[in-house]
């Protein structure tokens, strides 16, 4: 007996899982002469019991589950060891497998655990009658290594369902948090915009008040002229005074109805690329000025002078609207984050082109500039250090985003005597 278990802890002492399974059930399968061996798990609120290793004739078989009603493994399950030595049909007739497989002895041996429960079994089946002592001796002395291999495979089975909620839990929130984020970029893209309609309103009211202005004094001169001429007053002088006056509102309407004009075209422009996001042909140069121009109304309440810097004519194949996102995310950061002060403050642009074509654009203000943290953590979505006004903290997420998505390129922060500066990236698409 003492070589029979020695030479089993043997064969198993590095398996694990359905390796330690399959060899522990031959090697007693071939030391029982059993015809049939197997190991099972047990299912108590199912009554059913599922093969963990099976062995036929001496050879592994597919794994099965089976009913344990009507069957001697309900037996073990219920009062612990069940040995049947001859007839077991007869005992339970209603065991198809019993009589399938023409078995006349069984032995079964329950697998409890430390909480006293039957948690599996392990059965021999024999077709001729046998006297199983020596085997019943072996399942005892197995018995509990068997138990703690069938612990530890309920255990990973259960972690491993575990991790699969916990997986699909994080991948729900996950795709709810990209979808809150979605969401509050869309509404910061309108909330952008929206402040673009209102700067731009303020902004053509200027040009488009003088234009009425001097539209009254045409009228005005107009009215004038018409009763001078009705009463025969007309002199050369109210003549010469009224060519020179309507002259001069027509000059100044011409040019604040064109100012008008540009900045609406501007905006419609800027806008547009904003939310459809097409390929095109750009001078890049001109473009930021066109951008740059729709953002008076917030570059004013801070006095911020803008440079944009860099050769003329740089042509590129590129998405506007990505670019325009971009440089209003990036002034109206300094904006609001950099510039403390309502003096002197400067914003500096500069374009460069390098003979590869790749494009480099570097962004400089001179405001208070970025703390250690916030220079860790400027790229990070929702890290903002403006809660108090309503600050969400995805400018320079968004910029990030669109620089790697979009233009596939890098942006990094570098650093500076003085204010923030960015470098981005890019070739031509």
């Amino acid at each position: 007996m003492q070589s029979y278990v020695t030479n089993v802890i043997t064969e198993v002492s590095s398996a694990y899982g359905n390796e330690f399974f399959n060899k522990i059930t031959l090697a007693l399968h071939n030391i029982n002469k059993a015809d049939y061996s197997f190991i099972t798990m047990l299912d108590k609120e199912a009554m059913t019991s599922s093969t963990l290793a099976m062995v036929a004739k001496g050879k592994l078989i597919d794994n099965i589950t089976y009913t344990l009603a009507g069957t001697p493994c309900a037996k073990v399950v219920a009062d612990s060891l069940c040995l049947v030595q001859q007839q077991v049909r007869s005992s339970f007739p209603n065991d198809q497998r019993l009589i399938d497989f023409h078995i006349s002895t069984y032995l079964g041996y329950p697998l409890i655990n430390s909480a006293h429960e039957v948690i599996g079994l392990i059965v021999s089946l024999y077709e001729k009658k046998t006297h199983c002592k020596e085997a019943v001796t072996l399942f005892a002395i197995l018995a509990g290594r068997m138990v703690a291999e069938l612990e530890r495979n309920a255990f990973e089975q259960k972690l491993s369902k575990q991790l699969t909620l916990t997986n699909h839990d994080l991948s729900l929130t996950k795709n709810q948090l990209q979808s809150v984020k979605k969401q509050l970029i869309d509404c910061e893209k309108m909330a952008a915009l929206g402040r673009l309609v209102a700067g731009i309103t303020h902004e053509v009211n200027t040009p488009l008040g003088i234009a009425i202005t001097t539209n009254s004094i045409i009228n005005e001169e107009h009215q004038q002229l018409t009763e001078k001429i009705t009463t025969q007053q007309l002199s050369m002088k109210d003549m010469d005074h009224y060519c020179q006056t309507v002259k001069t509102a027509l000059s100044m309407q011409e040019e604040n109805l064109s100012r008008a004009k540009k900045l609406i075209a501007n905006f419609k422009k800027t806008a547009v690329d904003q939310h459809q996001l097409e390929l095109e042909d750009i001078d890049i140069k001109r473009y930021y000025k066109k951008v740059v121009s729709t953002l008076n109304s917030i570059l004013k309440t801070k006095k911020v002078s803008i440079a944009i810097k860099g050769d003329e004519h740089t042509i590129l194949s590129t998405y506007p609207g990505v670019h325009a996102q971009i440089i209003t995310n990036l002034i109206t950061n300094s904006v609001r984050h950099g510039f403390t002060g309502i003096e002197n403050n400067h914003i500096d642009i500069t374009i460069a082109r390098a003979d590869c074509g790749e494009i480099t654009i570097h962004y400089q203000d001179n405001g208070i500039g970025l703390t250690d943290q916030v220079q860790k953590r400027v790229f990070e979505p929702f890290y903002t250090t403006a809660k108090s006004s309503g600050g969400i903290g995805l400018g320079m997420s968004i910029v990030l985003d669109l620089i790697t998505t979009k233009l596939h390129g890098t942006i990094s922060l570098e650093p500076s005597a003085s204010g923030a500066r960015f470098c981005y990236c890019f070739n031509s698409a």
